[in-house]
């Protein structure tokens, strides 16, 4: 009895040494295939979330977005709010925005767009549109005369929405009205924020907003806060209403609007192709374990005749799929860490929504190995519950 435990060990060593290594490689290579495909695609579609979620984050409404209260229209002291907002642990830097509507003009083209009055040193705080300018440069604090314009607003080879764009270029002269009240602005430069809200938006200084509405230049209707530990926005809010800060607060995951549906669709996605892909695994190791138990039938048929009951030889196949599985998801990570990860970190996935890289998340990472893993040896049980079953003579003559 004591020696049954060693028997299915022996019985798989034998096989895996005395077979084919062609044949053990290819095994190897098809399970370490089928688990870089079952990481690459979660890890692929975790990446444009994390990558879609830092763009509402860095283009659009910071960690938390503040809106005066309902029946306000504006926050009177810009710079008071600023200095009571910085005040809170947690919070690295707060910068505020003046929303307002207008028309902007060029030669025969002109639309309605939103047009954004801020204060360039303290936007670099808080948000990267700095870091997306693909022509011209971001706004100098004190300039009256310059403009910034989101691609879909400029127009080009960029913009999807290049139709109804001005087709404006860097230093051409637009001429924008403020319900008849006009200037003129120079456009300093053309960003590409990827975010769709923001690329429908120009932004002036608020000394450019000063030259056309003197009394709104303290003023503002949108301020935007970047905690240090981002994850506490709940906290850092509960603590600015502590403080006495009036106002409807907003997490960046309330802003995110239309996105949190994007996000919400690639994890569907990414259920569907995952489970594609264990399936794909979990048939790769059926049909190599029962054709290797088709070969052997009678073989096995000659253990049960010589006294080696059903179950030892079940756990031996048990434990080739085991050594298969194991080695096989070894190779896919090292393949996936050593080469696919940082090819993808230096060459990102170039979306219209954002330049995705590889995400990973070490519980998840995980859990698909060990599924892999298991759902690999509860299929090699299949064709060996089947070769053990069948009738003992038939088995020896391969029938």
């Amino acid at each position: 009895m004591k020696y049954e435990f060693k028997i299915p060990f022996f019985l798989a060593f034998r096989q895996i040494t005395r077979g084919s290594k062609w044949t053990f490689f290819l095994i190897i290579f098809l399970m370490a295939a089928s688990f870089i495909n079952l990481v690459f695609v979660s890890s692929l579609f975790k990446g444009i979330i994390k990558g879609s979620n830092e763009q509402v984050i860095n283009m659009h409404s910071g960690h938390i977005m503040i809106k005066p209260n309902s029946g306000k229209d504006v926050f009177e002291n810009r710079d008071d709010l600023i200095e009571e907002i910085e005040k809170i642990p947690n919070i690295e830097s707060a910068t505020t925005q003046f929303e307002i509507g207008g028309n902007l003009a060029l030669n025969e083209k002109s639309g309605n767009w939103i047009i954004n009055a801020i204060n360039p040193d303290e936007e670099v705080k808080v948000t990267k549109l700095f870091d997306s300018m693909i022509s011209g440069e971001y706004l100098k604090s004190g300039d009256r005369e310059g403009i910034i314009l989101g691609k879909q607003i400029a127009g080009g080879d960029v913009a999807e929405l290049d139709a109804f764009s001005l087709h404006a270029n860097v230093g051409d002269t637009i001429i924008a009205n403020f319900n008849g009240v006009e200037k003129e602005f120079v456009v300093r430069g053309i960003f590409n924020s990827k975010y769709m809200t923001v690329d429908n938006t120009a932004f002036i200084t608020y000394a450019g907003l000063e030259s056309i509405f003197p009394a709104l230049v303290n003023q503002a209707n949108t301020a935007l806060v970047r905690l240090i530990e981002p994850g506490e926005e709940q906290t850092a809010i509960n603590q600015l209403k502590n403080a006495g800060i009036h106002g409807t607060f907003y997490t960046w995951e309330d802003a995110a609007g239309i996105m949190n549906s994007v996000t919400s669709s690639f994890l569907t996605i990414d259920f569907i192709l995952s489970f594609v892909a264990t399936l794909i695994a979990a048939v790769t190791i059926f049909i190599v374990v029962y054709i290797d138990i088709s070969n052997k039938r009678q073989q096995i048929g000659i253990l049960r005749a010589i006294g080696v009951k059903p179950y030892i030889i079940r756990s031996a196949y048990v434990i080739i799929s085991s050594i298969y599985s194991v080695i096989g998801v070894a190779v896919g990570a090292g393949l996936f860490f050593g080469i696919i990860m940082p090819y993808f970190v230096a060459h990102p996935f170039v979306l219209p929504i954002v330049d995705a890289t590889l995400a990973i998340e070490p519980g998840d990472f995980i859990f698909r190995m060990e599924s892999i893993i298991i759902v690999s040896i509860l299929v090699s049980l299949i064709p060996s519950f089947m070769i053990t079953r069948i009738k003992l003579l038939n088995a020896i003559w391969g029938k």
